[in-house]
């Protein structure tokens, strides 16, 4: 009895000081970073984020520190660690599989077969992306984020979370 006595006084005394310390404990995340993922390179001067959306939808999500002004779209999926294979999907440079998905390359160009569609976030607003994937250039705190949709999905609704 006097355990759990004990515990209960720990949770009622801790419980508040736990809840307020991000307040008085400071930030324990990159300074930039709205996604609340941990970041690479945190101490970077800038950082942008990529969102991966799986068709079950899985998500995936990270930050990656940088230090110039801008970042590419591929060196950003490189050091964030999520494989891809760079290729021409439509004529447009895209991007599939993207980690794992579809199992092989040759779905990515099957006729009727579900695809990544890209887009680009700016000032807390997700937009289709309006450039091919290495042309896609981010500054700190834009992020871009892969949907996998099926093929009758012709504008896939952007991605909920805010950045």
């Amino acid at each position: 009895m006097g355990n759990r006595i004990t515990t209960v006084i720990a949770v009622v005394v801790l419980l508040p000081l736990l809840l307020s310390c991000g307040s008085v404990c400071g930030p324990t995340a990159a300074p930039a970073a709205s996604l609340h993922v941990a970041c690479v390179d945190v101490k970077a001067p800038h950082h942008a984020y990529v969102v991966v959306q799986h068709i079950s939808g899985a998500w995936i999500e990270a930050c990656v520190g940088f230090g110039p002004r801008f970042i590419d779209a591929p060196t950003l999926m490189d050091h964030a660690g999520i494989a891809y294979q760079q290729r021409q999907v439509n004529g447009v440079a895209s991007a599939c599989p993207i980690d794992g998905e579809p199992a092989t390359g040759a779905s990515c160009d099957a006729p009727g077969a579900p695809r990544w569609v890209l887009f680009f976030a700016a000032g807390g607003v997700w937009k289709l992306a309006s450039v091919g994937f290495p042309d896609v250039r981010l500054a700190d705190t834009t992020a871009i984020g892969w949907r996998y949709v099926q093929p009758g999905d012709v504008r896939p609704p952007p991605f909920p979370h805010e950045i």
